[in-house]
């Protein structure tokens, strides 16, 4: 799924967003780590994208500070330990389509 460097930009904003609270809402260390993981790689990201100009962000994304397999990885794994978590309606049906998205987006 080809985006923008602006909507990639507003995409890790938003995952960034849910995984704090998915973060809070869980009592496994496992998912705080996977997850603390995830929200690490992401920061990176978007740290990176923060750096490139404006008038750049029209131009399609190519992930910066790590690999692909590396982003997707980290999404997925905490994705397959989430599914037997409960965590609030809200958080989870957030956090479905962009787990979904970044699935396209990430491969």
């Amino acid at each position: 799924m080809a985006i923008t460097i602006a909507q990639a930009s507003v995409f890790i904003e938003e995952l960034l967003e849910v995984l704090e609270n998915v973060y809070w809402e869980s009592n496994s260390i496992n998912i705080k780590n996977q997850c603390f993981n995830a929200v690490r790689l992401l920061q990176g990201e978007l740290t990176e994208l923060t750096k490139v100009s404006i008038q750049d962000h029209h131009y399609e994304y190519e992930i910066i500070s790590c690999s692909s397999a590396v982003m997707l990885e980290s999404v997925m794994r905490l994705n397959t330990l989430l599914e037997n978590e409960a965590l609030r309606i809200r958080t989870s049906s957030q956090l479905t389509p962009l787990i979904e998205q970044a699935g396209q987006i990430y491969k």
